[in-house]
């Protein structure tokens, strides 16, 4: 049976509205539920839904100042259509975060499903290890594209709390995995192609993450170092030569990084770095050129006010590979070296390694007022290494009644096809939104 997309509207709200929330003795309950529609601008299909679903959350937290707590996120996507599944409309259901948590004097552990996102940065993040985004579920939102996984969390800031260093030691039980959006173009033709790796099985030995971090914080300054051993939760592709068929696997990766976040006047300058080590990443190793090569991504930004209604914000981005090199194929197969390039090809497009020196920068201007209903955000990300490429996301609120928020705007692709984000124009789409919140 298939769901029209108009039957996702938004009638489930008139019920909502008699719900209020629950707070008592440290319990609260309370959820959203939202709506989304994108409509195809370009490509082959103008004007059909990229993606129409309907989402929500249940919200259960039980806390204490001091002892044991409990969290649980419950979500459910009722999806008509989507990229990876235009034709299948489905219900998922699943826990977005539920864990234990103890709060001592300056002790917190936690234990069970989480999202940890680490970084400071807008939008993109060196230093994000421990989480991963499902980039074809559409949202304005990228928080909502964030994935978790059954994790170990433990915080300690000495002198009961009032030191201003803190020591977070995090385990993870199974890598997340992003989903990325892939250009057609990437994909060999006439060769079996798994766009997804297979997902982690939990609680085996190799496929625990670890990591850790330092942090410093005080009124207008805090910083932090961190490492990191685990998986880069984005995928690469490999060729299986004994069939000719290619699959995506997520490499084990080491990372050391760090961030700060400092004011000057009215400015809020924020630095984030991180040196990434990929498996098979150095220009010594037989898959060199082949797959993601070492990395050295750096985000600097500066964010002020424009009066009490506008906000502006900048960054510039820089990622380096130390080891870039061009692939070496002598696989003695003539078929089968051209299907090994060709997969390189996809993965330095994908991953965005074409260059050795890859410079972007993000620009955001927003508004806001308390005693409007209308806001607005402008998004631009794009990068500049030889051929250049953006994202560009333009989108207007507006709030009818208390706790329900309209959105309407777009995402636009565009630069030169050859790149990652321009290799995506087809994806350009417009999208409208409605979000309860109770």
């Amino acid at each position: 049976m298939r769901f029209r997309p108009v039957l996702l509207l938004t009638p489930v709200f008139l019920f909502l509205t008699t719900l209020t929330p629950l707070d008592s003795s440290g319990s609260t309950l309370n959820g959203r539920i939202y709506t989304d529609h994108y409509l195809y601008t370009s490509g082959s299909k103008p004007g059909s839904f990229e993606q129409s679903s309907l989402s929500g959350w249940i919200d259960y937290d039980q806390h204490h100042e001091t002892g044991f707590g409990v969290r649980a996120i419950g979500q459910f996507d009722l999806i008509a259509t989507s990229i990876t599944e235009p034709d299948q409309p489905r219900l998922i259901a699943h826990l977005r975060e539920g864990y234990a948590s103890y709060l001592g004097t300056g002790l917190e552990v936690r234990v069970g499903q989480q999202i940890i996102p680490w970084g400071k940065s807008d939008g993109v993040n060196p230093t994000d290890y421990f989480t991963a985004k499902d980039y074809t579920l559409l949202n304005p939102d990228d928080e909502i594209k964030r994935q978790g996984a059954i994790a170990a969390s433990v915080s300690f800031t000495p002198e009961s709390g009032a030191s201003p260093f803190t020591f977070q030691f995090v385990t993870l039980a199974n890598y997340p995995q992003s989903k990325l959006l892939i250009p057609d173009q990437a994909i060999p033709s006439g060769v079996s192609f798994q766009k997804y790796p297979d997902s982690p099985t939990p609680f085996l030995t190799k496929n625990f993450e670890f990591g850790g971090k330092l942090s410093y914080q005080k009124s207008d300054f805090d910083c932090s170092i961190s490492a990191f051993s685990g998986y880069s939760a984005f995928p690469e592709y490999l060729v299986d030569r004994s069939n000719f068929s290619v699959k995506p696997i997520n490499p084990a990766e080491k990372a050391v990084g760090g961030d700060a976040s400092f004011t000057v006047g009215s400015y809020v300058i924020r630095l984030e770095t991180a040196l990434h080590l990929p498996e098979n990443g150095s220009a010594s190793d037989p898959m060199a050129g082949l797959v993601q090569p070492n990395h050295w991504d750096s985000v600097v930004g500066a964010e002020r006010p424009i009066g009490d209604d506008f906000r502006i914000q900048a960054q510039f981005l820089m990622r380096w590979y130390t080891d870039y090199t061009d692939p070496v194929i002598d696989s003695g197969n003539a078929k089968l070296n051209q299907l090994i390039l060709g997969v390189a090809q996809a993965n330095s497009l994908i991953l965005n390694y074409q260059y050795q020196s890859n410079p972007g920068a993000t620009f955001r201007f927003s508004y806001a007022n308390d005693h409007s209903n209308w806001n607005a955000d402008l998004f631009l990300i794009g990068y500049f290494a030889k051929n250049q490429d953006f994202l560009l996301r333009p989108q207007v609120g507006y709030t009818p009644i208390t706790n329900l928020k309209l959105a309407l705007g777009a995402d636009l692709y565009g630069g030169d096809a050859s790149r990652p984000l321009g290799a995506l124009k087809s994806r350009s789409a417009t999208f409208f939104e409605a979000r309860y919140l109770f």
